[in-house]
């Protein structure tokens, strides 16, 4: 977002600012009827990727403040229209907007804005060619079977930056072809570069992979194209529309030197052997979509309408190779995914008063995905460490594809009981049918009923009661394994080797499940300065089924609100907002042993290593604020205040072991910000803005962790931010006419 300049350096940003403002402003101004600009210099304080995160204020120093607004004015017979605006020009998050149009007629329309996105830049690698395609060790280096061996680790490493930019493009056209038709078009080109984290691995099972943290390259482009036909009236309105999208990466592969050697591996993929390894990146997809929708009108009180959407996906680019490292003896079944999803969306909604005191809605929803890809075999070398093995193998595996259809209908009515006090009650049925997963249908049913009441000029709110109730269809544990595995391997097989996760595992969201909520909100109005407002929810879930897995899943949440208006000149407000989560997870471990049937009776546990583990966050935010204007007009303040304090706590407990505790991880976020506007004179304003956050963090999955404090993974090393940071900013903004 913003240009900043190391600390000493000359302005630059501001008299960039300036000729990107004043100079089309300024011209352009003769031909507006109405124009503003804004032009100034800001300050920050601290270097900080986390500040800066999606502002771009990552580095201390001054930056530029300008922005403009130009406008024409419909009238004296002039029914043609234009504006063009620009905000944060000279920053990193700037924006351009335009449109131009003929009232009743048509409206031309382009806009281009920014986002950065900056992670951390403590990370240190000791690749060279950090964040591209190609990433190599240093010539010096030597491999090793584990971090602590590696000798020249030290005295390679390099700083790395984790961030990327985000560029968009719009424009657009609307046509009023007549009073009931329009026509539409819009066109997207969007752009993002910079670099993302990813695991490059070596080894395929037990002890011996080894890996290593990795900044991969980022470089997409979008493209996309929506055409579309409305037709409107008083009872009737109906859409069609086209939406076209391509998707490419410039980067189809990342290549990486392998830093290890490991007498398990497969001559060929250790160091030693110049082994380098490939992973494929997000690979090139289309997309096309067509949609209609409708709406119709019946009498005053009653409302019928509908949507479909069809989607085809479809991606094509080239496979990789089995390995880079290996030779494969046996050629892949097929060049490229040939990848193709069908899906198809559609609701249906009805609406009608029953009479003057009842209200009846009724919901349908139709889902449908249809992948129509291509199964195939392929006999993978897993890890780039494993020679390639025949069919009969647990590495010949075959490409899943997921199907679903889900079917939702939903019917509430609402009731009123006298004067603002309603009672609604309603009912939601779902069923959903999936292919290739441990449970091919679920059923879920849910009610509600609410409460809305008035019960003086000076108070008002509702209750809420909710409770679904989801049930499974046999949870069968062996499909995601039977449907990976050739079936001719499968056949050799029985009892444990048929799963791929323990059998006692839940998959929380296919599994059964008891939901039960209960919400309410109240509103005081004590007297016209004066308004508070309470909300509260209480959900809990619970997993009946699951004996391995999330058992039992809490949610609690408070939001109170207090505001304080005396007069038009000044008002104020403290709020308070409490959330809390609470998961229970549970566990055990097994004696060791094959089992002769599909599932593991109890006997192969061992009770005295059964665990549970409880983790459950709480966020306390508190806030303020103050907006004040005084001196006529001329003078308007406004202060806002907020700390939050999130914590994370994690407790695993177990009967027969003893467990160290994990520590918590905390997240403290203090900040202040004061505006001012002062009126010179009429059309000329000044701006002075004060701005300060005190950011503390601690996880210990970061903290301490260095490059090669793990044996078998070499980390990036970066560490949990914290900052304090004050930001000022001054500026002028006075019309043009």
């Amino acid at each position: 977002m913003f240009n900043q300049l190391s600390r000493g350096s000359l302005p630059t940003p501001s008299v960039l600012v300036a000729v990107l403002v004043f100079a089309p402003a300024w011209s352009m101004s003769v031909l507006a009827e109405t124009s503003s600009v804004e032009i100034g210099l800001g300050y920050n304080s601290a270097d900080s990727y986390q500040l800066g995160q999606y502002t771009g204020l990552t580095r201390r120093g001054s930056f530029g403040v300008g922005g403009f607004s130009l406008q024409s004015q419909a009238g004296d017979g002039n029914d043609h229209y234009w504006s063009v605006s620009g905000k944060n020009l000279g920053l990193e998050t700037g924006s351009l907007a335009a449109t131009y149009g003929r009232w009743g007629s048509f409206s031309l329309s382009a806009n281009y804005d920014q986002i950065p996105h900056y992670r951390f830049n403590d990370g240190r690698t000791p690749f060279n060619g950090s964040g591209s395609a190609t990433q190599t060790l240093p010539s010096d280096w030597v491999g090793a079977s584990s971090t602590s061996g590696l000798s020249s680790l030290s005295s390679s490493l390099k700083q790395v930056n984790i961030d990327k930019q985000r560029q968009r493009f719009n424009a657009g056209l609307e046509w009023q072809l007549n009073q009931s038709w329009e026509l539409m078009s819009e066109y997207r080109h969007e752009t993002k570069e910079g670099s993302n984290t990813l695991g490059g691995i070596f080894g395929s099972s037990g002890g011996n992979p080894r890996g290593s943290m990795l900044a991969r390259p980022i470089d997409f482009q979008t493209d996309e194209l929506t055409l579309g036909l409305s037709y409107g009236s008083q009872a009737t309105q109906y859409s069609v529309s086209y939406n076209a999208m391509l998707f490419s990466n410039k980067d189809k592969a990342l290549r990486f030197d392998n830093p290890f050697n490991n007498s398990q591996w497969a001559p060929g993929a250790n160091f030693s052997d110049g082994a380098v390894g490939q992973m494929a990146l997000e690979p090139d997809n289309t997309s096309s979509q067509f949609s209609f929708s409708a709406a119709h009108r019946f009498g005053s009180s009653t409302r019928l309408s509908g949507s479909v959407v069809s989607t085809r996906l479809e991606q094509d680019d080239s496979f990789l190779p089995y390995s880079s490292v290996l030779q494969a003896t046996t050629a892949l079944p097929r060049q490229d995914l040939n990848g193709r999803v069908d899906s198809l969306v559609g609701n249906l909604n009805f609406s009608t008063r029953l009479n003057r005191r009842s209200t009846l809605r009724l919901r349908y929803s139709y889902r449908e995905r249809d992948n129509k890809t291509p199964q195939d075999i392929y006999q993978r070398m897993p890890g780039d460490a494993v020679t390639q093995q025949g069919l009969l193998s647990s590495n010949a595996r075959i490409n899943r594809i997921y199907n679903l259809q889900r079917d939702k209908f939903s019917a509430d009515v609402s009731y009123r009981l006298s004067g603002k006090t309603s009672l609604s009650a309603g009912y939601e049925y779902q069923e959903t049918d999936r292919s290739m997963v441990d449970v091919a249908t679920t059923e879920e049913d849910t009610g509600f009923i609410k409460l809305k009441f008035t019960p003086s000029t000076i108070a008002s709110g509702w209750v809420k009661l909710t409770r679904s109730e989801r049930n499974a269809s046999n949870y069968d544990g062996t499909v995601p394994f039977t449907t990976g595995h050739n079936p001719d391997y499968i056949a050799t097989l029985v009892g444990d080797a048929l799963f791929e996760n323990d059998p006692f595992l839940r998959r929380f969201h296919l599994s059964e499940r008891n939901r039960d909520e209960a919400s309410a909100n109240l509103n005081i109005y004590p007297s016209d300065e004066i308004g508070l407002s309470l909300l509260v929810l209480l959900a809990d879930d619970e997993y009946p089924d699951a004996k391995v897995g999330l058992q039992k899943s809490k949610k609690r949440n408070l939001a109170a609100d207090l505001s304080y208006s005396p007069d038009a000149n000044w008002t104020a407000s403290v709020y308070y907002n409490y959330d809390n989560y609470l998961n229970r997870q549970m566990g055990f471990a097994r004696r060791g042993g094959g089992s002769p049937t599909p599932f593991y009776p109890e006997s192969v546990r061992d009770p005295a290593n059964n665990w549970i583990m409880k983790s459950e966050d709480v966020i306390n935010t508190f806030g303020t604020g103050v907006d004040w204007k005084f001196m006529q007009d001329k003078l308007d303040l406004s202060l806002d205040a907020s700390f939050s304090d999130a914590k994370t706590k994690t407790d695993p407990f177990s009967t027969g072991q003893p467990f160290l505790p994990f520590p918590d991880n905390n997240t403290k976020i203090s900040t202040v910000s004061v505006k001012s506007n002062y009126q010179l004179q009429p059309g000329r304003k000044l701006s002075i803005r004060y701005f300060y956050e005190r950011y503390k963090s601690n996880d210990w999955a970061l903290d301490g962790a260095g490059v090669d404090t793990l044996s078998n993974i070499l980390l990036l090393g970066n560490q949990s931010p914290g900052y304090s940071a004050h930001i000022f900013t001054i500026s002028m903004s006075f019309d043009l006419k």
